[in-house]
């Protein structure tokens, strides 16, 4: 019975510690294992949010303090995915993140004289993004999209597109 009751209180706890970070978030909110959360900006999430990870593999989620990340209805974020905020990030509804995706909306800092940068990124519904994907600033992948594993998404990617490579090229539509 006790081995029972130790993986309950453990997510009971990672899940009390998100909600903790959130400025809103919705019903059914599912952690299993770790997550961190660093930078004070507004986190809102909605229902049905599922993070799996485990401590060795947490789940990071930085949002600076003007930062503003969203997540929509049914997110999955899985191991080691790193979302960092600098301006604001949307994830949509029925949004599924493989493990160790980094989706990052600046540069961190500027090359020589000029400043850092940092532009909005929009993932829109039903969206799928499998693992090791790289989402940087700027960008915008469209509804019902996929993008394969180890891709780096430098543009914008229309709805129902499957796109892959280094830079993320569209491979097809998605019917």
């Amino acid at each position: 019975m006790i081995k029972n009751i130790f993986p309950l209180l453990y997510n009971i706890y990672w899940t009390y510690y998100v909600k903790r970070h959130c400025t809103h978030y919705g019903i059914n909110m599912n952690i299993i294992g770790c997550v961190e959360i660093n930078g004070g900006g507004k986190i809102t999430c909605g229902n049905d949010l599922f993070i799996k990870a485990n401590r060795f593999n947490p789940v990071n989620i930085y949002v600076g303090p003007t930062g503003n990340l969203i997540l929509g209805d049914k997110v999955f974020l899985n191991n080691r995915v790193r979302i960092v905020c600098s301006q604001e990030i949307i994830i949509g509804s029925h949004c599924d993140i493989a493990d160790e995706c980094l989706i990052i909306d600046n540069d961190f800092h500027g090359v020589g004289p000029e400043p850092s940068k940092n532009e909005p990124i929009i993932i829109e519904d039903d969206v799928w993004l499998a693992s090791r994907v790289i989402v940087l600033k700027g960008v915008t992948i469209g509804k019902g999209s996929v993008i394969g594993a180890g891709s780096v998404v430098t543009k914008s990617i229309p709805p129902n597109t499957f796109a892959a490579g280094n830079p993320a090229k569209i491979i097809r539509k998605i019917k």
